[in-house]
């Protein structure tokens, strides 16, 4: 099965290459070569990410590598990148319920 990937996350790919490559060609290639690695695994195995009913779109399966969230949708013909994100900067997604919550260990 081939991949594609959608408009948004193509122009991520783009807009992430330029970022590092500005601070670090290194990294820049480190992160095309990961992308070039996540397309050929999803080519050969669709189903390594998992589903969930946290995911943002129902019926999207998620594969996280090396601190990249990969959102993809398998159809009849290709596997479908809907988006990719970076799971490190992620922020929190609300205030804890604990009102002790203040980060101390």
């Amino acid at each position: 099965m081939r991949m594609r990937l959608a408009r948004q996350a193509a122009d991520y790919i783009r807009q992430e290459a330029q970022y590092l490559r500005a601070r670090s060609p290194a990294a820049a290639m480190r992160f095309l070569e990961q992308v070039r690695s996540v397309r050929r695994d999803l080519e050969q195995h669709s189903q390594a990410g998992f589903a969930s009913d946290d995911l943002p779109i129902p019926g999207l399966r998620r594969l996280i590598r090396d601190g990249y969230r990969f959102d993809y949708r398998l159809t009849e013909r290709f596997i479908e990148v809907a988006a990719i994100s970076s799971s490190v900067n992620t922020p929190l997604t609300g205030p804890s319920d604990d009102p002790d919550f203040d980060y101390e260990l």
